[in-house]
């Protein structure tokens, strides 16, 4: 499970800005919301967060940059000068542009906390560190740093709880590559379920994942997955019989000779059934569908699938085409523990204050992205604002009182278009 991420000079964002899922001491939905975690430092996580801010605030760059960070480790190790010149992404309205940017994740697994650091300018990585709890004293498996006088990587020594040919690995790393990534994929056992969580535990749906449909016909074939998602759609009163992915027909002559360029690749058929007393049940293309059914299909395959697997999931704009109640449904999903009972954790971005609910959410669980006088992006959770446990938080954030709203000028006013005299004499001609 995430207990925190946090990114530094990146993109929109210049200062150090973290995001954390430990609890706060409120009791409020405890035995629901709330994760133990053993540990006496950070005792509880939630299980959902929601980011709620003005547009171009940079709540995207968010997913962004776990996305970075996901990509270093797992491909750091292949790295061309030009792909890393490419992540590097920095600040850029400030004395940061040269600078490296900077990612730390803190996640539990299992028993073992594994607090993971790295630092990378366009050329190389500048740092990187491991530091590993499994009693309450911190054990630094790892950490290297570039010198820029000397230009080389300083390594402090490892520590002895972390095993195996260690001086290999450290050999085997590039000045572009992680440590972490050589190592594991040289077989260290003991750094494989950081990279394994990393690869198969942090999912992150952007707006253009839900638009695919082809990606939502891969979670039909499992018959027994597929009734689950028709039942919460029957559950929202979408009344879905089936669905199917059928073959798509081949216009005639839909042929190409030989040697010629391959026509672009058909997205699959998306079919849904209908059925009313007394009517003939009918199929229907996804093409005639409303696009808010199709997006909330496409929503459910990584939404049961972090439930059943304990991942986290990331949505970008996750109440686009969702009705307000809907959406209240599925945080709800998460955080029922007779549904939602392996560890999945959800961020999700949206501008849906009804979301905004107390009855629903926890005031950890709520968190604003603005941007400063230097048009960089700051995270708070709203318990910076400290809200009464009952206030109207969704009322109280409109009227701007925790920040994140856009600064609309009532006073403005969309300009004419300016007359052509040319014009206007020929019309009276």
């Amino acid at each position: 499970m995430l207990i925190a991420f946090s990114v530094e000079n990146f993109r929109s964002f210049s200062a150090e800005q973290i995001f954390s899922f430990a609890s706060s001491s409120d009791r409020s939905h405890e035995s629901t919301h709330c994760m133990r975690t053993g540990m006496r430092a950070v005792p509880k996580v939630s299980k959902s967060a929601v980011i709620f801010g003005a547009n171009a605030s940079g709540k995207t760059n968010m997913l962004a940059a776990l996305a970075t960070f996901r990509d270093l480790i797992l491909h750091s190790t292949g790295y061309s000068d030009d792909r890393l010149r490419e992540l590097h992404t920095p600040f850029r309205f400030g004395p940061t542009e040269h600078q490296p940017t900077r990612f730390e994740i803190d996640v539990l697994l299992g028993t073992t906390r594994y607090r993971y650091s790295l630092s990378h300018d366009a050329r190389r990585i500048t740092a990187e560190r491991l530091l590993v709890y499994r009693t309450g004293k911190s054990q630094r498996w790892f950490e290297r740093r570039f010198d820029p006088d000397t230009q080389r990587d300083e390594w402090l020594g490892f520590s002895p709880h972390f095993n195996g040919p260690r001086k290999m690995w450290r050999k085997a790393t590039r000045p572009t590559a992680l440590f972490l990534t050589a190592a594991a994929q040289l077989n260290s056992d003991q750094l494989a379920p950081l990279v394994h969580w990393v690869e198969h535990s942090l999912e992150i749906v952007l707006p253009a994942d839900l638009n695919d449909l082809g990606r939502a016909a891969a979670y039909v074939q499992n018959e027994d997955f597929k009734e689950r998602m028709l039942a919460l759609l029957r559950a929202v009163d979408i009344p879905v019989e089936d669905v199917r992915v059928a073959e798509r027909e081949i216009a005639p002559g839909g042929f190409r000779a030989s040697g010629s360029p391959a026509p672009p690749a058909q997205p699959p058929l998306v079919e849904f059934l209908y059925a009313h007393k007394g009517w003939v049940p009918v199929w229907l293309d996804s093409a005639f569908e409303a696009a808010g059914t199709q997006r909330l299909f496409a929503l459910l395959g990584p939404l049961l699938t972090a439930i059943d697997r304990g991942r986290l999931l990331l949505i970008d704009e996750f109440d686009t085409g969702l009705h307000p109640l809907i959406a209240r449904f599925l945080v709800q999903i998460i955080n029922d523990p007779e549904t939602s009972s392996h560890g999945a954790q959800l961020v999700l971005i949206t501008h849906n204050t009804t979301l905004m609910d107390l009855d629903i959410l926890r005031r950890d669980e709520i968190w604003l992205m603005e941007l400063d006088a230097n048009r960089a992006s700051v995270l708070t959770p709203l318990l910076r604002s400290t809200p009464r446990k009952r206030e109207l938080i969704a009322k109280c954030y409109l009227l701007g009182l925790y920040g994140a709203v856009p600064s609309i000028r009532s006073e403005a006013r969309v300009a004419a278009p300016r007359r052509d005299p040319e014009a206007s004499r020929s019309r009276r001609s």
